[in-house]
């Protein structure tokens, strides 16, 4: 049942020559057909909007979607319109379709936010007609994800990424159509983000003495950093920003390990009763040994800081708590962690983290919010029913994505085998500054990401229905600034896009994928992205 008519489509716009190409749209829709060699729809004087679609709730969404994915020149119009928009509930809330005729061009969604995928599918398949100009092919798309949550995380913890830099990555994801920023705003070697209770967060946590070398991480530069964190002003900037290209940014505030540099800043929330006890923010990589200590005070404090962030994501459904590598050393010498562990009638100190993991869940949830957590906080006992859990240790048996799955939580798929977008592609450039991290040898490359079904047949129905998501992590040990950022994102971020909306059985050969990502490079140029060649040259050294 269609729920509202928008607009309506005119015979009044001018055809286009005709259009010898047809697009290339990554990711593939699931049913696409574009007419070559046939006039199409003209965008050289824009889209006609006519008023009273631009006046409702629904065109003025669309006109922004529109706006947003690039396509700049959409005029409402007092006698006549090029566009429609239906509202078509009954579908998936991702559904869409799109209908291009040279009279005009008809979008049907079953939701709102649809637009902006829509408008992104209107972006790709822009051609250019015998005349020179901008026309979009005639066309008929019917299309909807096979995963809801599409995901790419970015970590300014240990280099820091600019407010530009961040929305630039912003623009990328959205063009393929990911829909969540996970943004890892704390962790050892930086706290990132400000919270006005507790100034010496970001006035203590946002700086460092050295940093590691980026060819040998044994080794410190000797440099202290500068200051850097982003003010709450600077956060709700981005978050908005992503809202208007359609994707909601989910805060990480890392709970009870990797704290190294909120300790430091506040030394009474660790365990203060250990031997050697001296938190400082972290000039190393890797696990460290500071966690936060079970106090109330604590807790306390972790339900502050919630109250400042939750307002700062008002539409984020999950706050990520992280819980990996959190290590039991500092508790099991503690004597108070040891008090509280008999308290509690804990077996070991293991368990002490899902005292935290039911503590931050209960906080969150009179507010509506599920915590995501790496997937060891299913690690020495239970975790709430709602956690999420980003399933990343490929290497552990039994399977963690099907552990979480088999025991009811939404998964969340990010190995460290295919989506560590930090890891080695191939050749890497003589230049220094591209030294990857980690094992060089251990390569993936677009083809690698290509290659991995997210849904496999040997999943049963009920594991299936618990993955909801993938999401590739972009760890900066060795991304020290935003041109090497997109030389480790693009093109693989086509691949990744491609696996979470396609299904397998749609998916094309990696050959015919090499085409498409190649189709894409004009549009990588004209954004200015350093995307790696399939030599393994940053496309930046080409433009020199």
């Amino acid at each position: 049942m269609i729920a509202g008519v928008l607009g309506s489509v005119v015979v009044a716009a001018a055809p286009s020559a005709r259009i010898d190409t047809v697009p290339t749209v990554i990711p593939q829709p699931v049913e696409m057909t574009a007419e070559a060699g046939k006039v199409g729809f003209c965008l050289a004087e824009g889209i006609k909007v006519h008023y009273r679609v631009s006046r409702s709730e629904e065109g003025r969404a669309a006109i922004r979607a529109l706006m947003a994915a690039g396509i700049t020149n959409v005029l409402p119009e007092e006698n006549e319109g090029e566009l429609e928009v239906l509202v078509e509930p009954g579908h998936g809330k991702e559904w869409y379709a799109l209908s291009v005729t040279p009279e005009g061009v008809r979008i049907r969604v079953s939701e709102l936010g649809a637009l902006h995928l829509a408008a992104q599918t209107l972006a790709q398949s822009i051609l250019t007609d015998a005349e020179g100009k901008p026309a979009l092919p005639c066309m008929e798309v019917v299309d909807e994800p096979q995963l809801g949550y599409r995901g790419l995380m970015l970590d300014p913890c240990r280099h820091p990424l600019t407010v530009e830099q961040t929305k630039k990555m912003l623009r990328i994801m959205a063009h393929y159509k990911l829909n969540r920023l996970h943004w890892h705003l704390t962790d050892d070697q930086g706290w990132r983000i400000e919270i006005k209770k507790y100034p010496k967060l970001s006035e203590v946590g946002g700086r460092r003495d050295e940093t590691p070398l980026l060819t040998d991480h044994e080794q410190g530069d000797g440099t202290p950093t500068p200051l850097f964190y982003y003010t709450q002003e600077e956060i709700r900037e981005v978050v908005e920003y992503a809202h208007s290209l359609g994707i909601t940014v989910i805060p990480e505030i890392e709970i009870p390990g990797h704290a190294s540099a909120c300790i430091a800043a506040y030394p009474e929330l660790g365990n203060t009763d250990v031997e050697g006890y001296a938190p400082r923010v972290a000039t190393t990589w890797g696990v460290l040994p500071y966690t936060m200590a079970p106090k109330e005070e604590t807790f306390r404090f972790i339900a502050d800081v919630m109250a400042e962030v939750l307002p700062l994501f008002p539409r984020a459904e999950f706050i990520h708590i992280g819980g990996d590598e959190a290590p039991r050393d500092q508790w099991e010498k503690s004597p108070f962690a040891q008090a509280y562990m008999a308290q509690h009638g804990l077996t070991n100190p293991g368990q002490i983290q899902h005292h935290f993991t039911h503590r931050v869940a209960e906080m969150l949830a009179p507010h509506g919010r599920r915590i995501i957590g790496w997937d060891e906080i299913m690690m020495d006992g239970s975790v709430p029913p709602t956690a999420v859990v980003m399933a990343w240790r490929s290497w552990v048996k039994p399977d963690a994505a099907l552990t979480a799955a088999d025991r009811g939580h939404d998964v969340i798929l990010s190995p460290d085998s295919h989506f560590y977008f930090n890891f080695a592609q191939g050749n890497i450039p003589a230049d220094p500054a591209y030294t990857p991290h980690g094992n060089p040898e251990a390569v993936q490359d677009w083809r690698h990401v290509y290659s991995y079904d997210p849904l496999p047949a040997t999943y049963t129905e009920a594991q299936r229905a618990r993955i909801i998501g993938l999401q590739a992590n972009c760890w900066s040990e060795s991304i020290q600034h935003g041109p090497k950022l997109e030389y480790q994102v693009v093109p693989r971020i086509c691949a990744l896009a491609e696996i979470a909306w396609t299904p397998a059985a749609k998916k094309c050969t990696a050959d015919e994928f090499l085409q498409r990502i190649r189709a894409h490079y004009p549009w990588f140029r004209k954004m200015n992205i350093n995307f790696r060649h399939e030599d393994g040259t940053p496309d930046s050294q080409l433009r020199k």
